[in-house]
């Protein structure tokens, strides 16, 4: 039996695996823009946008196979691969399913774009390889939940590293060696995915591992298929919650407000690299604990996110201001520099409700997740839309972290975590919400608030030092070593 990593090790690797790829993008995107154009590489994104859609035929499945290979660590080896070759045949039909409706729709979706004809011929001329990159991510998917039911995660990020790189680098060199036609680029692509789509594999069978003694059973099924179909709702209802205010933001104020809230937006949201790297470390370990453990891991979990995003959060709120004027110019900041702040309080909620999101799904209750966004959604939306034409740009960010806000206090109320720990919460959320103020009453430049800022910075260093009992011990190890010696000193 495979020894469990630590959930340290396995959210330092997850993480790396949320952050190296950008690191990638950065490297790659300029590149792309000289040799391909902006209008191609505009276009090669429409595409890549609607094979993304259609990754829902996976239905779920990913994160069901994930949950219930999980569940059965302590079972035998030839139940757990019974399970993954069962989700296997089932994701290679519904992904040849979405491959051929993307095929005969891939058209009619395209002409909704108004594309350069030139370029439209060139995306009608590559559909069918698109339609093919549909089951290879569906079957991924698979391969992907089974490493993160067995928390083989330093395996896992690296083939999605690789896989990202050739997905990235490929195309690239395909256009400099052979023209960059908007075939070339997409074959080249789906060249690359299968083959990390066979490392996959084989880093599956080693590291699952898979002995090839089991095949699919039918009675797999039901369960597998009635858990996926809740996290699918979950899947397509996320993102409009999660995109809805710039679509409105572009159809109520215009094209341009699109830009003044993307940006900020773009550099708040970074900070749920981290809580999503963790929630992701914690999924197949809460999946595989009694009730009451997985409660006071995820506990546990939320406590230590507190700690460790609150100074960050009361920084950073601080911190946007100064740092847009640099990066963007003082004309770009002052129109965008309210919406990053509020955005980052919204954050902060999000960041945390990332453990119950996590722990609900993990203890086999996607249901809860997927009602609460079903039911978040026709109200979100208007108050979105009132908020828009009531205070612009600011309403928007304001609405979208009234929306996060209530959608923590669902999931943690869902979760039963208790009183304890919203009691835990408040202090934080009063630095927060100050720093927020702050900003608010207080102009840039000035003392007072550079003043404000220290003294919340510090207070939210100290709150966490005090509120995380390792950490304390830790900086009283260093100050009871460090005091001795300045004495002698003197």
């Amino acid at each position: 039996m495979n020894p469990k990593p630590s959930l340290k090790r396995s959210t330092f690797f997850n993480f790396m695996g949320s952050a190296l790829p950008m690191i990638v993008s950065l490297v790659t995107v300029p590149l792309y823009l000289h040799h391909v154009g902006a209008a191609r590489y505009g276009v090669l994104a429409i595409v890549w946008m609607l094979q993304g859609y259609f990754g829902y035929f996976d239905l779920g499945l990913s994160a069901a196979t994930s949950n219930r290979i999980a569940q059965l660590s302590e079972a035998s080896a030839l139940e757990r691969e019974s399970v993954l070759w069962t989700a296997l045949a089932m994701n290679a039909v519904f992904g040849m399913i979405g491959g051929l409706v993307f095929f005969a729709a891939g058209r009619l979706l395209l002409a909704q774009f108004h594309i350069d004809p030139s370029m439209y011929a060139e995306a009608l001329a590559a559909l069918p390889w698109v339609a093919c990159s549909i089951p290879l991510a569906t079957l991924s998917g698979v391969f992907a939940g089974a490493l993160t039911g067995r928390e083989q995660f330093a395996a896992l990020n690296a083939v999605q590293l690789f896989g990202i790189v050739m997905f990235q680098v490929v195309p690239l060199v395909t256009a400099i060696v052979l023209g960059p036609t908007l075939q070339n680029l997409i074959a080249a692509a789906i060249l690359g995915s299968t083959a990390t789509l066979i490392l996959m594999a084989e880093v599956v069978r080693r590291w699952f591992p898979l002995k090839f003694a089991a095949g699919p059973l039918k009675h797999h099924i039901k369960p597998l298929f009635s858990y996926g179909a809740w996290v699918s709702v979950t899947s397509l209802a996320s993102p409009l919650l999660e995109t809805a205010d710039r679509l409105l933001i572009g159809s109520a104020l215009g094209p341009h407000a699109v830009a003044y809230y993307q940006v900020p937006y773009n550099l708040a949201s970074r900070v749920r690299i981290l809580p999503g790297a963790l929630a992701r470390s914690l999924f197949p370990r809460l999946s595989a604990l009694e009730k009451t453990s997985a409660s006071e891991l995820a506990d546990s979990a939320v406590r230590g996110l507190a700690v460790a995003l609150t100074p960050l959060i009361v920084f950073g709120i601080f911190l946007m201001q100064p740092f847009l004027i640099l990066w963007t110019g003082h004309d770009f900041a002052s129109k965008s520099v309210s919406v990053g702040e509020t955005i980052l309080v919204g954050v902060w909620i999000n960041s945390l409700a990332f453990i119950p999101f996590s722990h609900l799904q993990a203890t086999g209750r996607p249901d809860i997740v997927a009602r609460f966004h079903l039911v978040e959604l026709v109200p979100f939306i208007a108050f979105l839309w009132w908020a828009l034409h009531a205070f612009g740009l600011t309403g928007g960010a304001l609405a979208w972290s009234a929306r996060c806000a209530v959608d923590s206090l669902l999931l943690f109320i869902a979760a039963r975590f208790g009183l304890r720990l919203v009691g835990f919460l408040f202090v934080p959320a009063l630095l927060v919400i100050a720093a927020y103020v702050t900003t608010l009453l207080l102009p840039w430049p000035s003392w007072p608030r550079v003043a404000t800022w220290a003294l919340l910075t510090v207070a939210a260093l100290v709150w966490s030092t005090v509120a995380e009992p390792q950490l304390r011990a830790r900086v009283l190890q260093v100050v009871a070593h460090r005091l001795p010696t300045a004495f002698r000193r003197a």
